[in-house]
């Protein structure tokens, strides 16, 4: 039986951050951070597609006591 834990991503903007901006349960961190890859990209697609530039921007990973395992930076995410 696998065990998988919830993360919560928080997306990180030059003005701030937006909590719990996406919750969802894998069964590691490494999936979680692709996950959050792929976030990113969609992104930056869709700011891109309105002029914007949103490589600045930070896809935050948190357990549900909110400690910070890992951070995806949408400049990461390009590649």
């Amino acid at each position: 039986m696998s065990t998988v834990a919830r993360y919560i991503f928080n997306l990180i903007t030059p003005a701030g951050g937006v909590n719990d901006f996406a919750k969802a349960d894998f069964p590691s961190l490494d999936e979680a951070r692709a996950e959050a890859v792929l976030v990113a990209q969609e992104l930056m697609r869709g700011a891109a597609s309105q002029g914007q530039d949103a490589s600045d921007y930070a896809i935050e990973i948190c357990n549900e006591a909110r400690r910070t395992l890992s951070v995806v930076t949408f400049r990461q995410a390009r590649y």
